[in-house]
């Protein structure tokens, strides 16, 4: 019986730490499955999956871009995602469709703040994954310091699958292959292409039988007849091996550790094998879940021939259409000129286009089946995040969530002319990049984008500028605040006005308290429906949520907060939800203006990695910025600060650190946290804005 071709194809991305090698690896990937024909260098601004200008320039991948390879006569599509915090998003939409994801790691800082974040993602979306130690052949790499780091920081239980050959002088020759046990060492003349095996040599003999071991007993206890072997002191087959691996990978019961240096063509070839022999097919990863339009939960198989079932992960404009959709098909299969049904919106659209992808290439596909990951130009808007599938079986995924910006800037146009274009332009940025905001201030009647970070902000207004030709200022960067209330407050609020030519009555007894940080907004009814009808319960909701987009102290969102209703009076004549809509709201504010209300800032935290002769001078200037230090740890010639710093103080950061440095120091600053702004910042802040506060 012929094998399911699905069987056949990997779903992967390449995900890391800023720096850490991942675009550097993939050019090496498509070089070996034979895609290139020459490998772009990231430094040299020729990479084949960084195509965009700002990417090269820059040396940084700032889009998510896929391609497709063959290994072993296999298919796979693979995602090169962002490093830089500031494209998280990126990483968090692309996880979201992928069945497995090899982490890169860099044998020198080892795991870093940003690598503990894109774990934690892959951890939510329960994606299998492999790691790859990079850097091996630089100096003060440290390939079983990784490991534990591994272990330590992000509680992975590591199944390192080699370990690194090196001569007297500490530089790397090759690979020993414990599963294979053999020594591969990489052809300098073709640039890696050919991989010799070799018997292990005898200087290193004693150390990998160390780990052979280790090996051995950590997949006994994942397979019987791995275990049965070992026990009996037998060595276990090769396809038990790479069977007990295989579910232990898929299982998320380890993760499997391979290493090498992407820059030195050594380690590549076994990273592909382990995507082939460890990582799940579609049909291995879980099922997807959906919803019917009646709300009730079904499962979706990833066959072909289960009604077809596709989502859309990112949305990108398109020189020759105006957007291209980059869609994972779950289940079944659709061909080109189909009508499909937007299920998240319920509108029918019409799939003109199917592409395989390949960076900012493509090749026209005439149809594609469950497994697949393909790009689509449709009829009608469509949108990140929403589901397509056939009008006869109407199924809704459950879409990605994506962190609210914490930072703005303020745009205007050159001239009164260029602002509908400008508009235009920073919406058509808003549809493809979920985390990027467009909104006009009430407070200060400005344009504002908001997104994740400087860095973001620069990137998409420079697109602006060159990509869509319109001229633009832009103002100083803004933090984006919030308020939370003081202290726990009680608010009677009555609400007796005529709407529409008839009166309206509402009366309220709202208690409003402060939640800790991060817990959001609740809402909670203490009061029966005799006292209050629901219908008017829920509009008292509606109100209070509705008044926490701004404040009217000093015009920021509202956040960690709770209201529990638990007293209220109706006219059976006279009150409607409107006038309890509009009670609740009241509410708030009165709450808010009474009681008093704390500001508070986004905290951002990460590593800073300076050579040790600045550390004096990057922790003096930290203390500046009122910045916070919650662990110094030396790693040989650089120490690794880790720390939190108000997301204000961290403007122009970049620069400044180089300064200090010589260029030499690279931070990476997240937002995780908000927290209380000290008193005499917050009137500042409060001032600049028009509020006395």
């Amino acid at each position: 019986m012929a094998e399911d071709p699905i069987r056949r194809i990997r779903n992967i991305g390449v995900i890391a730490h800023i720096d850490a090698g991942k675009t550097t690896l993939t050019e090496r990937i498509l070089f070996y499955t034979g895609k290139i024909h020459r490998m772009g260098e990231v430094h040299e601004g020729t990479t084949e999956m960084d195509w965009m200008d700002q990417e090269r320039e820059r040396g940084i991948t700032i889009t998510a871009a896929a391609t497709t390879v063959a290994w072993r006569d296999h298919a796979i599509n693979i995602i090169d995602t962002p490093g830089h915090v500031d494209f998280t998003a990126e990483v968090e939409r692309s996880l979201r469709v992928l069945d497995g994801a090899i982490v890169l790691f860099s044998g020198i800082e080892g795991v870093e703040s940003q690598s503990e974040a894109v774990w934690r993602q892959a951890d939510r979306y329960r994606v299998p994954r492999l790691a790859f130690v990079n850097k091996l052949d630089r100096v003060g790499s440290d390939f079983a310091r990784a490991v534990d780091d591994m272990v330590e920081k992000l509680g992975a239980t590591a199944l390192p699958l080699v370990i690194p050959w090196r001569d007297g002088e500490g530089r790397l020759l090759g690979m020993v292959d414990l599963v294979r046990w053999r020594a591969l060492r990489w052809d300098p003349e073709d640039q890696g292409r050919t991989v010799h095996a070799l018997p292990i040599p005898e200087a290193l003999l004693s150390e990998a039988e160390v780990w052979r071991e280790r090996l051995l007993e950590s997949l006994a206890e994942v397979s019987d007849p791995v275990a049965e072997r070992y026990l009996a002191g037998e060595v276990p087959s090769l396809p038990e091996l790479l069977a007990a691996i295989r579910r232990a990978t898929i299982e998320r019961l380890w993760v499997p550790v391979l290493g090498g240096t992407a820059l030195g063509n050594i380690g590549i070839q076994p990273v592909l094998d382990a995507v082939v022999d460890f990582l799940p097919s579609p049909d291995e990863a879980p099922p997807v879940h959906g919803y019917t339009l009646d709300g009730q939960e079904v499962t979706r198989r990833p066959t072909p021939d289960d009604p077809f079932l596709a989502l859309v992960f990112k949305v990108a404009s398109d020189p020759y259409a105006e957007r291209l959709l980059y869609t994972r098909i779950y289940a079944g299969r659709v061909a080109e000129g189909e009508v499909v049904l937007n299920a998240t919106t319920g509108r029918k659209v019409r799939l003109v286009r199917l592409f395989r992808l390949h960076a900012n290439h493509r090749e026209r596909l005439e149809g594609a089946e469950a497994g697949d990951i393909v790009g689509a130009i449709a009829s009608g808007p469509v949108l990140t995040g929403e589901t397509l599938t056939y009008p006869s079986h109407p199924l809704v995924l459950e879409r990605i969530a994506f962190p609210e910006p914490v930072v703005f800037l303020a745009v205007e146009p050159r001239s009164e002319r260029d602002e509908g274009p400008l508009r235009e332009a920073l919406a058509r940025i808003a549809q493809e990049d979920p985390t990027f905001q467009v909104r006009d201030d009430e407070a200060t009647g400005q344009l504002l984008v908001g997104g994740m970070g400087e860095l973001q902000l620069e990137v998409q207004l420079r697109r602006v500028r060159e990509e869509f030709g319109v001229p633009h200022r832009v103002g100083q960067p803004i933090v984006a605040y919030r308020e939370t209330l003081r202290r726990p407050i009680e608010v009677e609020e009555e609400w007796d006005q005529p709407v529409g030519g008839r009166g309206q009555y509402a009366r309220v007894v709202l208690r409003f308290e402060p939640l800790p940080r991060g817990a959001g907004f609740e809402f909670q009814a203490a009061v029966p429906p005799d006292v209050l009808p629901s219908p008017f319960v829920e509009a008292v909701r509606q109100g209070v949520e509705g008044g926490l987009g701004a404040s009217p102290v000093g015009g920021f969102p509202v956040t960690d907060l709770r209201a529990i209703l638990h007293g209220g009076r109706y006219d059976p004549a006279a009150s409607s939800e409107v006038a309890f809509e509009a009670c609740g709201t009241h509410a708030l504010r009165r709450a808010l203006l009474e009681g008093g209300v704390f500001l508070l800032e986004p905290i951002a935290e990460g590593d800073i990695i300076t050579p040790t002769e600045y550390l004096g001078e990057v922790v003096s200037d930290l203390g500046r910025r009122r910045g916070q230090i919650q662990s110094v740890h030396n790693r040989g010639v650089v120490e690794v600060i880790r720390c939190a710093i108000p997301l204000g103080e961290t403007f122009g950061y970049t620069t400044q650190l180089r300064s200090l440095t010589q260029g030499r120091a690279v931070h990476t600053l997240r937002v995780t946290r908000y927290d209380v702004v000290p008193e005499d910042i917050a009137r500042a802040v409060l001032r600049s804005r028009g509020y006395d506060g």
